[in-house]
């Protein structure tokens, strides 16, 4: 409706002007004839040229306008086309990076859970560790204490050894006569203790 009141506004516009283009210039420049039949076209030339403007118009709108009117709106169809697209790839680009970030997020949160358990396992087997090794130091310093009594004993039994054979011979230089082992032990104690 709207392209047949576009199309007759048009043939109104220019009606008048083919009206005008029938006449000749010359003849109102001289104006020997009758005026009145040269304001006026004849009507066969009028019909004629209007006839020819209309096929003009037909042949323009079946080979121009029509075909660029279908370029056109297949354009218009491919670009509303694309700008769907671009939409839907913009929202899809946005979901991808909110999840995207929701991963990254998640991901630091397990990196730093991950660094905290690490982190307190290292200190609990440092712990343990030290523990452990402070347990074999005193284990270490138990047996070294127990050695060093044992060897303590065994260096004060043969120094009693010693220091009896050693009193002995003095004793029986100085009393000059056989002492007995009863009299030997006591000797031996009473030097110990005051070499203590």
């Amino acid at each position: 409706m709207l392209k047949k009141k576009k199309i007759l506004k048009l043939s109104l516009l220019i009606l008048p002007l083919s009206f005008l283009t029938s006449c000749d210039i010359n003849d109102f420049l001289h104006l020997k004839e009758d005026m009145a039949d040269k304001i006026f076209p004849n009507i066969w030339d009028f019909l004629v040229q209007f006839i020819a403007f209309i096929i003009m118009i037909a042949l323009v709108t079946i080979f121009a306008y029509k075909p660029i009117k279908k370029y056109l709106n297949k354009r218009k169809e491919l670009l509303a086309k694309e700008v769907e697209e671009a939409k839907k790839n913009n929202e899809e680009a946005k979901a991808n990076l909110m999840s995207s970030s929701k991963e990254i997020a998640l991901a630091h949160q397990k990196a730093q859970e991950i660094l905290k358990r690490a982190n307190e396992e290292a200190l609990s087997e440092k712990e343990k560790i030290l523990h452990q090794a402070n347990e074999e130091a005193k284990m270490q310093i138990i047996k070294a204490n127990i050695e060093i009594e044992n060897n303590k004993t065994k260096a004060e039994d043969e120094l009693k050894k010693e220091l009896g054979s050693v009193a002995i011979d003095l004793s029986k230089k100085v009393l000059e006569r056989e002492v007995n082992e009863e009299d030997n032990a006591k000797i031996i104690d009473d030097f110990i203790n005051k070499m203590k």
